[in-house]
């Protein structure tokens, strides 16, 4: 057969193929010593024999039945579908061709050994072609071999030959017969080969004692002992952590038990524990009189204060369930979010009434708006159909009692994004949030001298743990203000001028606080004993960071999904270790089980790659009004060992470690995280492609955490001209801030594949340095010049020129604290946040540094002038 037609066959055949297939135990490169270690399997000849009379049985040569165990073996412990190795021909010598295997769980196990049966033969009979040729044929970038793996089914005695692949299998029916790993030293562990050997065996055995209808998906992979041990070893979690509560009496116990104890604290205004009980038990009456009762929920649109906590409790104490929604969104996305609760009434500010109003005049459910706080004056007169008050005033005469909760009523509904361009709302009840409270307070032994910074917004699941976490442990809530949310140095100097022992962030959070570590010294004792961080990845260095600036908190990673109770699987970071990959992801927390699992809901091997579900007693209800996602999303849960039970598919990827840690590997949809927010691409790709002048589009991802973009591509209607400044404006009418693309690319069409597929890895990547850019203009003064370089270096961009935007230049909230760190050190000035926020370009915010310069110098000068001599750090905000 000629070379041109070998080529075209393997294009044909190796088409959608983009990267060699890899086992999920590989190590990097960097950890591969090069001295090469074999692992031996022995076979009797009486287990060649029944191998070759299963394969005849079958219609099959006996290398078949051996390449088809090894491609369900190579796919399992490759976490793929879908894979490519490398084969020998029996005789010496020779190139090694590509033999690709498709592992569907739902394909019989006779059309599945045809396949392999065929592939073989059409592979070997365009063999020939060189390593390069082949990664060539399947589109591969220059120097990327397509495959790392060989098997070689031999009858004779000896190899092949010297070992050249990283990883090469034999498989010997000669006189010696067995099964060989012979691998790059370092590649894998003894007995991560053992294991691969073991696997195969047994697959063998499968496939030798199967019958054609059997499904491919039911052939056991796993040995009983490993079975065992990622089914129930491992999640062997099961404990009674107390009687059935809602997680309002868990506040309320501890009322009666520390009545004057301090409860929550927002700079003057504070409230005990009683005093916190009784302004919760008159919003419970007041709800239960504008007929809020079980089966309810309130949206509640609340500013950042003590009232915040009130309302949660209050809520909960009339036996309804709350819906947070961030006042500051756009006015379209809040009135949605209260129409999908179907909220009787919503609890808002008192100075933020009118607005509500507004927001959501015509609503049909909605029969009340309430404000909390304020000066006892209405803020503004109800209309026809909505009534107006104050959540705190007396109930009507002869209004009902509040209503009691029961565990397994819902006690809040936390919207995330979604796919299809709405918000979902996820629906937890208080039995499952009531275990991840008690499991933490026991395991972290949170008590009442703890008191946490309450940083996180209503909207977030971790606010469900920062408040009635720290209520049931009879700790106290130090709420911080959103002008204190917006500044760094702000939260560091109450961090360490406030008694506050527990913080509770994503990590980007925390890291915004770290370029301001640096400005002040390491104190040898501090306050703070426990960090937690969960929502997305953790950076390796910001444990170690977190210990040296707070004198040695315990820093805890955790994880999880709203849909299964805040967090349920835990790892507290001791030594981080430098050959981690990332933090782990760890182990599941009491009444929690974590399963990685394949394409077949079959457990996944130790170290391979699968889908992470969620199960036991923490998972949500499902979605607010949507049956069919909630059944999508929720199945059945086939090893449980409690009637009835579900797991949740939370499209995450992982692997279990050999010790039974979880690594988390990230998304396998195109939902991504975004400095701790849950974003669907789908959701901006929705509204993106309802703009004017907008036929098609698509969202992505750039860079790596913790500096990543979301990017987004358009294509105009044909005649249309959109200007991408003004779809992000239209985006931002409608989405989130956190969901707004930094830059809107416009395409002449969008990059498919050759069988049609959007091509996401053909996108364009963004040109921050050009992005909005007019002709570039040189900084004109020192000031200019010297943040020109300040910026340049944070920004990762050759120069910055006077005219310029740090967001169009890819600057993003997480890298303002690193520039206003460094004007504290280099310049001594403090610059609020928000200047940049008001100031983006180079020349804007150069000019308020060069005021806040000028305002040092003058002070200095004063304090000369009347003889008293000294500094004084300037500061503009």
């Amino acid at each position: 057969m000629n070379a041109d037609e070998a080529l075209r066959y393997w294009r044909e055949r190796l088409a959608g193929v983009t990267q060699p297939t890899r086992l999920g135990v590989e190590r990097p490169p960097a950890a591969v010593v090069g001295e090469r270690s074999r692992t031996w399997l022995p076979w009797t000849a009486q287990r060649v024999s029944g191998v070759e009379r299963a394969a005849a049985t079958a219609g099959l040569g006996p290398d078949h039945l051996l390449l088809a165990a090894w491609g369900l073996v190579f796919a399992a412990h490759a976490g793929e579908t879908d894979v490519v190795f490398g084969v020998f021909a029996d005789e010496a010598g020779g190139q090694p061709w590509p033999l690709r295997v498709r592992a569907d769980p739902l394909e019989p196990l006779g059309s599945y050994l045809d396949a392999v049966r065929e592939a073989h033969a059409h592979g070997s009979a365009h063999a020939g072609l060189t390593a390069a040729e082949l990664a060539a044929s399947a589109g591969l970038a220059d120097g990327t071999a397509l495959f790392g793996t060989t098997v070689h089914v031999t009858h004779s005695a000896g190899a092949h030959g010297p070992a050249t692949y990283d990883i090469e299998v034999t498989v010997a029916l000669g006189a010696e017969p067995g099964l060989c790993l012979d691998h790059v030293g370092g590649l894998l562990t003894d007995g991560e080969a053992g294991r691969l050997l073991a696997h195969l065996d047994r697959m063998v055995s499968a496939l030798a004692g199967g019958v054609a209808t059997d499904l491919v998906g039911d052939l056991n992979r796993l040995p009983d002992a490993e079975f065992a041990q990622v089914i129930d070893g491992w999640n062997a979690t099961g404990r009674d952590l107390g009687e059935p509560r809602c997680l309002h009496e868990l506040f309320e116990l501890q009322a009666i038990r520390t009545p004057d104890a301090l409860a929550v604290i927002q700079g003057r205004d504070r409230l005990n524990y009683a005093e916190l009980d009784a302004a919760a038990g008159r919003l419970a009456a007041r709800l239960a009189g504008a007929g809020v009762g079980r089966g309810d929920t309130v949206a509640l649109c609340l500013r950042r204060t003590v009232h915040s906590v009130v309302a949660l409790l209050g809520v909960l104490k009339a036996g309804a369930a709350y819906g947070p929604i961030d006042p500051d969104l756009p006015a379209e996305r809040v009135r949605d979010l209260v129409a999908a609760l179907a909220a009787p009434v919503v609890l808002t500010d008192a100075e933020s009434v009118p607005e509500v109003l507004r927001r959501c005049a015509g609503l049909p459910a909605v029969r009340a708006v309430l404000w909390l706080g304020g000066d006892g004056r209405a803020p503004a007169a109800g209309t026809e159909t909505v009534a107006v008050g104050d959540a705190l005033a007396e109930a009507p005469a002869g209004s009902p009692a509040p209503g009691r909760a029961h565990p397994d009523d819902p006690a809040y509904t936390i919207f995330t994004s979604g796919s299809t361009g709405s918000p979902k709302g996820v629906v937890l009840t208080h039995a499952p949030a009531v275990n991840l409270v008690r499991w933490v307070n026991e395991t972290y032994r949170v008590g009442p001298a703890d008191q946490i910074l309450f940083t996180a917004s209503l909207t977030f699941d971790l606010s469900v743990y920062d408040v009635f976490g720290l209520l049931a442990a009879g700790g106290s809530i130090r709420v911080a203000a959103t002008e204190e949310l917006r500044d760094p140095q702000r939260l560091l100097a109450i961090l360490d001028s406030e008694p506050v022992t527990f913080w509770d962030s994503a990590p980007a959070a925390l890291q915004q606080l770290e370029p301001f570590f640096a400005l002040r010294e390491p104190p040898a004792e501090h306050s703070l004993r426990l960090v937690f961080l969960s929502g997305d990845w953790v950076p390796l260095t910001l444990p170690d960071a977190a210990r040296a600036a707070f004198a040695g908190p315990a820093v805890v990673a955790l994880g999880g999904a709203t849909e299964a109770a805040i967090w349920s699987n835990h790892f507290p970071v001791e030594t981080v270790d430098p050959d981690w990959p990332s933090i782990p992801y760890g182990r599941p927390i009491a009444n929690a089980r974590y399963y990685v699992l394949d394409a077949g809901l079959h457990p996944a091997p130790v170290g391979a790659p699968g889908d992470l579900y969620i199960g036991g007693r923490c998972l949500a209800t499902g979605y607010h009004g949507d049956a069919r996602l909630t059944a999508a999303k929720f199945v059945p849960d086939p090893y449980g060992r409690e009637s009835g039970g579900r797991l949740y598919r939370t499209g995450d990827r992982a692997r279990f470690w050999p010790d039974g840690l979880i690594e988390f590997l990230g998304r396998q949809d195109h939902q991504v995280k975004i400095r701790g927010f849950r974003v669907e691409l789908g959701e901006i790709e929705v509204h993106l492609a309802a703009l004017p002048g907008v036929a098609s589009a698509v969202a992505a991802v750039h860079g790596t955490a913790p500096h990543l973009h979301l990017i987004a591509y358009a294509v105009p209607c044909p005649g249309a001209a959109p200007d991408p400044a003004e779809l992000r404006a239209g985006l931002a009418a409608r989405l989130p801030s956190y969901m707004v693309p930094v830059q809107i690319l416009l395409l002449d069409a969008l990059p498919v594949t050759g069988n049609g597929k959007l091509d996401r890895a053909a996108l364009p990547a963004p040109h921050f340095a050009d992005a909005g850019r007019a002709a570039y203009v040189a900084p004109r003064t020192p000031v200019e010049e010297a943040v020109a370089a300040l910026w340049a270096e944070v920004l990762e961009v050759e120069r910055v020129g006077a005219e310029d935007g740090f967001f169009d230049l890819g600057g993003h909230s997480m890298l303002i604290p690193q520039v206003l760190a460094r004007l504290k050190s280099d310049l001594q000035i403090d610059v609020a946040p928000l200047i940049m926020l008001n100031h983006p370009t180079l020349a804007g915010f150069a000019g308020v540094v060069e005021r806040a310069l000028l305002d040092q110098i003058e002070a200095a000068d004063q304090l000369e002038t009347s003889g008293t001599g000294g500094h004084s750090a300037g500061q503009w905000n």
